[in-house]
């Protein structure tokens, strides 16, 4: 990436960072001899990890990241055809490895703490690291393997996320750029270093044994491409960055002389605010949601789960019974008396049967996963597409939900744009016609776009007006990494790291507003919240209790503060 990248924008991020760092000297401490001598010792240039966040995407015109499941910081679009998703990170340049992800939910909810205690017992009664480490090859490799598969799909979240929905032939490249200072006593330089950000080869896996015979849940392993360890601890992912390896430009920083003169006299040579004052505000609003529920579960058979609602079949003049016996007639022949009967007794059931309450709907699905594992058994594709018709929806419907969609509408009628969010007088019945409660929505940070509409009881989903199954298709299958018909739950949402979703309202009408999959610490949620996340925040707040995500995603409060653990399956750093 970094030898794609304009020359001027480089030296403008040189410059950025450089300055910053030359100020080092203001935040140092001069050393003291035993004799209480000062020793003036050169610093170590300071690099902030956000401040170097916010110079990348000034520079590079690249857009912040706010996706936690993974450590992407930014994005970068080189042309419609080539972009990045780029890792900033910032170490010495003398430091070993690096935490790059973290699982702390999924190793819970997983067992992971089950097969690493195996690996602790094998330990305490082998004296060789090397004849543990073969012992526990297997259970190394389990775990192993169980990481690769959440990081994977991870990565591949997120670059379905800039990849959009309407770019097959949009190449994304993802990558770590880091800036590794030199350290105290040495010539002050900032080294800019880049190396792959890759799924990891499971089928080149090689697990490399523990770090030690007293830290045997600690363990290494390589896939051929990148070095890895894992720290069970703190479930923490490590990568080892060959930092001397992998510099691509090296950075020499002359200090200020006077670093705090400097600080004494900025509001003297720039009018503090001025900018800010002058600059236009691109965002004008902004509101957040979680996708679950406070027990940790997706909503059933609608929202981002449509598509596993009963069938939409309709049923005036019997348009239900007709279908059935037209099956029966024209498939018959192909399957034995026994399968037919089964198949049309269940069809009988699901599609002539009023399925009203949550456990009726469940029953039903239960009915139809029969029905299906039958069908699938025959080995007929054109039998199991027929079926499939007559009690699937189509395998990508799917709306975007709104919680507490009412009284977000009552308190913002024109967040979506000009009276898109009133009502008729005493209905949920939405005041303007389709068209007129439609609206651009931009898909973040891939810039698509859709003409979308506030729909539905109380305006409670956001729908696309055309390209339902295509955005379908990305959102579950892109996005979510779902196989086809397979609900979305909370489990998934811990493995990814997205929780929640944020729509941002531009300043500039004609662009609409903004969409982009985010994650909410639930124990502080951010201010734009709304939905039940909003309610905990307030209740918090009057309690003073802490609250955390237990394994099953249900809220419960915790007793104390030391008992608090935060719920972080991001290894966002």
């Amino acid at each position: 990436m970094w030898n794609e990248l304009e020359r001027k924008k480089k030296d403008k991020y040189k410059i950025l960072i450089t300055n910053f760092a030359s100020l080092s000297e203001a935040f140092s401490q001069k050393a003291e001899t035993e004799d209480g001598k000062e020793i003036i010792e050169t610093v170590a240039p300071i690099v902030n990890s956000k401040f170097q966040e916010t110079a990348f995407q000034r520079a590079f015109g690249a857009l912040g990241e706010d996706i936690a499941n993974t450590s992407y910081d930014a994005s970068l679009k080189l042309d419609d055809k080539h972009k990045y998703l780029v890792g900033i990170k910032s170490f010495g340049i003398h430091s070993g490895d690096q935490k790059i992800a973290q699982f702390k939910a999924n190793s819970e909810a997983d067992g992971w703490n089950v097969t690493l205690a195996k690996v602790k017992e094998n330990a305490l009664v082998i004296d060789s690291k090397e004849r543990a480490d073969i012992e526990n090859e297997p259970l190394y490799r389990d775990v192993a393997l169980k990481i690769a598969k959440l990081r994977n799909e991870r990565i591949a979240s997120s670059k379905e996320q800039i990849k959009g929905f309407d770019a097959n032939d949009v190449n994304v490249e993802a990558v770590y750029h880091v800036l590794m200072p030199s350290k105290k006593g040495e010539k002050p330089q900032i080294n800019v270093g880049e190396t792959d950000y890759l799924p990891i080869d499971v089928e080149n896996l090689t697990i490399l044994g523990s770090t030690g015979l007293k830290t045997p849940t600690n363990f290494k392993f390589t896939d051929g491409q990148h070095n890895y360890k894992y720290t069970a601890a703190d479930s923490q992912l490590l990568m080892t960055f060959n930092n001397r390896e992998i510099v691509v430009e090296t950075w020499d920083v002359e200090y200020v002389a006077d670093a705090f003169s400097f600080f004494e006299n900025l509001h003297e040579n720039f009018e503090i605010g001025a900018l800010a004052a002058n600059e236009p505000a691109i965002i004008q609003e902004t509101v957040s949601w979680m996708i679950a529920d406070e027990n940790g579960y997706v909503e059933e058979n609608s929202g981002f789960n449509g598509f596993d609602g009963a069938t939409k079949l309709g049923k005036k003049d019997e348009y239900r019974e007709n279908r059935i016996a037209k099956f029966e007639n024209e498939y018959t022949e192909y399957m034995s008396n026994e399968d037919m009967s089964f198949i049309v007794a269940h069809l009988n059931d699901i599609l002539l049967n009023e399925w009203r309450s949550i456990e009726d709907k469940r029953q039903m699905k239960r009915l139809r996963a029969e029905l299906m594992e039958l069908v699938e058994s025959l080995g007929n594709k054109e039998i199991e597409n027929a079926v499939s018709k007559l009690v699937y929806r189509p395998a990508s419907e799917m709306y975007i939900p709104i919680p507490d969609s009412r009284k977000f509408h009552n308190e913002h009628p024109d967040f979506f744009g000009k009276n898109i969010g009133t009502f008729m007088d005493g209905t949920s019945k939405l005041a303007l016609s389709k068209s007129e409660r439609s609206f651009r929505l931009e898909f973040l940070p891939s810039g698509d776009a859709i003409t979308a509409y506030i729909n539905q009881d109380n305006g409670k989903s956001i729908q696309s007006t055309q390209n339902q199954g295509i955005l379908g298709e990305w959102i579950l299958r892109g996005v979510f990494q779902l196989a086809k018909r397979e609900p979305l739950t909370g489990k998934r949402l811990d493995e990814l790291g997205i929780n929640a979703i944020r729509l941002k309202k531009f300043s500039d009408h004609a662009r609409g507003i903004g969409l982009e999959f985010t994650w909410i610490d639930v124990s502080n949620p951010p201010s734009d919240a709304i939905g039940w996340v909003s309610r905990l925040s307030r209740e918090n707040i009057v309690s003073g209790a802490s609250y955390d995500l237990t394994r099953k995603g249900t809220i419960m409060p915790l007793v104390a503060e030391h008992d608090t653990q935060k719920y972080d399956t991001s290894g966002h750093e």
